[in-house]
């Protein structure tokens, strides 16, 4: 089936999940799933995201697109917040770089662009 899968993950799960968030995204981003975490990550586990996800690039993984909403949210970016079912601290969204062409963050929202399936 063509389409494009998108998780919306609860911070409890992350949280449950034995190992790291790490290692939780990256198993979705090579089952081809975008995620949109109900938390925004913090700097540093981008940055923790980023470095594992270089050591795994290939053929088969060319690698992620990652794109976080600040925790100041107000006026549209908390109502969109609010619509995808996240809390108003902020929130991420993650997707493989096969499926995503480009992520454009604003001030107020996050722009997904997909590539043709």
């Amino acid at each position: 089936m063509k389409g494009i899968h998108i998780e919306f993950v609860a911070s409890e799960v992350l949280d449950k999940e034995s190992g790291r968030k790490t290692d939780y995204i990256l198993k979705n981003m090579k089952a081809d799933t975008i995620l949109v975490l109900e938390d925004p990550l913090t700097p540093e586990e981008e940055k923790e995201l980023i470095t594992e996800t270089m050591k795994k690039v290939d053929l088969n993984f060319p690698g992620i697109e990652v794109s976080t909403l600040g925790t100041e949210a107000e006026g549209l970016r908390s109502a969109l917040i609010h619509i995808l079912g996240g809390k108003t601290r902020g929130l991420t969204v993650i997707g493989p770089s096969k499926l995503i062409r480009q992520i454009k963050k604003n001030p107020n929202s996050i722009d997904l662009f997909t590539k043709n399936r």
